[in-house]
């Protein structure tokens, strides 16, 4: 049939109103049969063949290779072992293979064979299954087992593993093995040539060992998935080589339910919407699924959920894909499933490749990559991806088509996030650096679930639009070269998890936030292998940063491994055990330039700028072979790194609260950052912690330069017999510099050092704090300042000059004094419901009207 002709039979067919709705077919027959067909004869080679809306077609031969094929009425496939292969397949009827009632038991092969990238059928490219407005996939293979555990390790060499239930695999069935060490690309693929119970026996050696044990209360049993259905949808052999795989598309009022089907060589590089599986902007679509299925060899992503709701995502395997694998694309997605799914080996873009990212955030691959939080994301495991595991990656709307400012996923309560487990990543659990609005690069998020996402105008008013706690329940994560989990936001807890082995456990870029009734190991019994190059314990463990020298050099730095890390705030943990946390000798291949790994059960983010919330807090710790601190300096600096520690004002102010004294002996006590400014005669210094014990309070002296310009290093001396001194740099917001934060010790009094003159306008906020706390601050100051209190509620909270000096010390706040050349200020918490803050705005000429 001419190319011309098939198209008006399509273009005519689609303008049918009846025809959209689906098919209702009068009249039956099969394939092979001449009568059915309107030339009076079976299809041919190269044909586009048409199924009209009025007849149901039985696949009971293996046609030839077919140019291709819109079904409008109903092509099913006979039971029997089948073969159909086609440039595209357009479903506007029904294209069943087997039913959920009853499976297609025997072997069917639909190969998609388009290679012209330019060829465009309906909107959907070429080499495409799609399923239009009324129309109906229907595929469901045998329902097989699509993935298990090992139950006991396996040693490289080996040929053969036991597993947990291989229950319906077969010799002949190709597997997977997941990695369980920090490198995912340690996965392995081999073909099962006998089965014994549950004993596997393989074609060939395993390259690596796969740790299958629960080591010290976490279960790191490796995954293995199946590959092979008895279903299967696939890009024709040149796809590897062109990366032009197939794909199967799914618009609005289409229907797509698939189960037991592997999908083999699916996607197309570099292409937009072209992936194995891909519900496009459907809406609402319950009751439409992907189940116990499996995606290899893929070429751009593996399920893509854009624009559609309420859709399952159940049982599946994932292996060898690019870019983002379970991707929920614009964040209009909602209510949907994903339970029970595995994920192995998800790859970045390799450029060498031809491969290049779809959306800026594809450099740093996720296997589930979640765009709005309300979704149920249950029992998962992200087996090894070249980044992240789980990324809540919300931006604050929708963007692509589904782009509107109705909806906003970044104060959007949290749906369901249980029992997924995260091993072989760069991070485990990543909630934060969502999507840009215009360039879709990532950014700082910051996650603030509300009872009324909407009103962003009290997403802050806990009484207004009061907070919605988002709980992650039940991680599990192992092996992740950065954090096993990274939150960002407010009002996050994160229950129940088992971790170890990771290069930090958890970190919270957050406030309000907690880690309660957890567990936390250092170094498990999974001792990983090395690759030749790395360094590695002297036990011969491999390391999350194994890349401590180069070009043989000596070693670098250590990393010292953490288990829950203390920044921002107020953040802290309760009831969590911590196991196996000591320092280690490292050394390289040959066994030589040995040095300590240190490691603690307790730390902060290392070296950061960023304040370190003096309210932050350890309750119910628990220790068994760990050292419980342990707040690491920085290397000694080179000559022209000395302005890098400098910089690095938050990390030199670290403190956190010992609330029941489960990590220093003693209740209340602070844990503070080895920095003489922290510390006096009243600390006790425990030198393998770097820090100090203290009986004292802390709180947080913020220091805003609101004229503009340089007046770094800004200087604090604590008026004390030993006048230590805090210099600070600055927090870096676009390079300006203008915000400066120290911890301070309540009820003292310090003096302020600016580099130049003081700004004309000035902003002091005393934080972290209660009720009648305080500190006085004395600042060189020319001339008589004009001084607020909250002068943005009420300007006339004017502070009058104290009498006398006697009279400021005695004032509440509401004095201030001068004499010598300086002003002398009080920074009092008043007692006002919510209120654990002061500030005072110093002005000249009264700018702060």
């Amino acid at each position: 049939m001419k190319h011309w002709l098939w198209l008006t039979i399509l273009l005519s067919a689609t303008a049918c109103s009846p025809q959209d709705e689906g098919a209702n077919p009068t009249r039956s027959g099969l394939w092979s049969d001449p009568k059915i067909w309107p030339a009076g004869q079976v299809p041919r080679e190269g044909e586009v063949v048409n199924i009209p809306a009025d007849l149901a077609v039985t696949l009971d031969v293996n046609p030839p290779a077919l140019k291709g094929l819109n079904v409008y009425g109903i092509l099913r496939f006979d039971n029997k072992d089948l073969q159909l292969s086609a440039d595209w397949i357009m479903v506007h009827g029904k294209l069943e293979i087997g039913t959920p009632s009853q499976p297609f038991r025997n072997r069917a092969v639909l190969t998609l064979t388009g290679n012209n990238p330019n060829e465009n059928i309906m909107g959907m490219g070429s080499k495409v299954i799609g399923v239009m407005k009324g129309g109906v996939l229907d595929l469901h293979g045998e329902p097989r087992n699509g993935w298990t555990k090992l139950s006991e390790s396996v040693a490289a060499g080996s040929n053969g593993i036991t597993v947990l239930d291989p229950s319906g695999w077969r010799v002949g069935d190709r597997i997977v093995l997941a990695s369980t060490d920090f490198n995912p690309e340690q996965a392995e693929v081999r073909t099962i040539t006998a089965i014994a119970g549950n004993t596997i026996t393989l074609d060939s050696a395993l390259r690596y060992p796969h740790f299958g044990e629960i080591t010290y209360g976490v279960d790191q049993r490796g995954e293995v998935g199946l590959l092979s259905r008895n279903i299967t949808i696939q890009g024709d052999e040149a796809s590897s080589q062109s990366g032009f795989g197939g794909h199967i598309m799914s618009m609005q009022g289409g229907t797509l339910r698939v189960s037991g089907v592997e999908l083999l060589r699916m996607g197309q590089r570099n292409t937009l919407a072209r992936y194995p599986i891909h519900w496009h902007l459907m809406g609402d679509a319950p009751g439409q699924y992907l189940k116990q299925s499996s995606i290899h060899q893929s070429f751009n992503r593996c399920v893509t959920i854009h624009g559609t709701s309420r859709v399952e995502v159940v049982g599946n395997v994932a292996y060898n894909t690019v870019g983002h694998c379970y991707f929920l694309e614009d964040a209009a997605e909602s209510k949907n499933l994903l339970e029970n799914n595995l994920g192995i080996l998800t790859r970045r873009p390799n450029s060498q490749q031809g491969e290049r990212p779809i959306i800026p955030t594809d450099i740093n691959p996720a296997t589930f990559w979640i765009s709005h939080p309300d979704n149920i994301v249950r029992n998962n495991v992200a087996a090894g991806s070249h980044h992240t595991g789980f990324w809540y990656a919300l931006p604050e709307n929708p963007t692509g088509p589904s782009a509107t400012t109705t909806i906003w996923p970044r104060r959007t309560p949290l749906g369901e996030f249980s029992g997924n487990v995260a091993h072989s990543n760069w991070d485990g659990l990543m909630v934060d650096r969502g999507p840009n609005k215009n360039t879709l690069e990532s950014e700082p998020t910051y996650y603030n679930p509300r009872t009324n996402p909407a009103d962003g105008q009290n997403q802050y008013d806990d009484v207004k639009n009061p907070p919605v706690l988002a709980e992650f329940k039940n991680f599990t994560a192992y092996k992740n070269r950065g954090n096993a989990a990274w939150l960002r936001g407010i009002h996050h807890k994160l229950t129940g998890a088992k971790l170890a082995d990771n290069a930090i456990g958890v970190t919270f870029a957050s406030s309000e936030s907690t880690l309660e009734d957890s567990l936390i190991v250092g170094d498990s019994a999974n001792r990983g292998f090395a690759e030749s190059w790395e360094f590695r314990g002297v036990d011969g463990r491999s390391l999350p940063r194994p890349w401590a020298a180069s070009n043989g050099g000596p070693i670098q730095d250590n990393f010292p491994i953490r288990g829950f890390e203390f920044y921002d705030g107020k953040i802290g943990f309760r009831n969590v055990q911590f196991v196996n946390f000591q320092p280690l000798q490292i050394q390289n291949a040959q066994g030589g330039q040995t040095a300590t790994r240190e490691a603690a059960a307790m730390s902060y983010l290392r070296f950061t700028a960023f304040a370190i919330d003096s309210r932050n807090f350890a309750q119910g710790a628990s220790f068994d072979n760990a050292k419980p601190v342990y707040l690491p300096p920085r290397p000694e600096p080179t000559p022209d790194e000395v302005a890098k520690d400098d910089n690095a004002d938050g990390y030199r102010g670290g403190v956190f609260v010992d609330v029941d004294g489960s990590v220093s002996g003693s209740p209340g006590r602070a844990i503070v950052f080895n920095n003489p400014f922290l510390l006096d005669t009243n600390c006790t210094l425990r030198a393998e912690w770097n820090a100090g014990i203290c009986n004292y309070s802390y709180g947080r002296l913020y220091i805003y330069n609101e004229s503009g310009g340089n007046i770094a290093p800004v200087s604090l001396t604590r008026n004390d017999g030993s006048n230590p001194v805090f210099r600070m740099w600055g927090t870096p917001r676009g390079g300006d510099n203008l915000q400066f934060g120290a911890s301070v010790i309540k009820g003292r009094s310090y003096t302020l050092g600016v580099t130049g003159a003081v700004p004309d306008k000035l902003k002091l906020r005393f934080d972290d704090s209660a009720p009648g706390d305080f500190i006085t601050l004395a600042i060189p100051y020319a001339g008589e300042p004009f001084i607020y209190r909250d002068y943005w509620i009420d300007n006339r909270n004017k502070l009058a000059r104290a009498a006398s000096r006697a009279e400021f010390d005695a004032s509440p706040g509401d004095r201030y004094w001068s004499e010598g050349g300086s002003v002398f200020v009080k920074l009092v918490v008043r007692n006002q419901p919510g209120r654990d803050w002061a500030v005072l705005d110093i002005c000249r000429n009264d700018l702060c009207k």
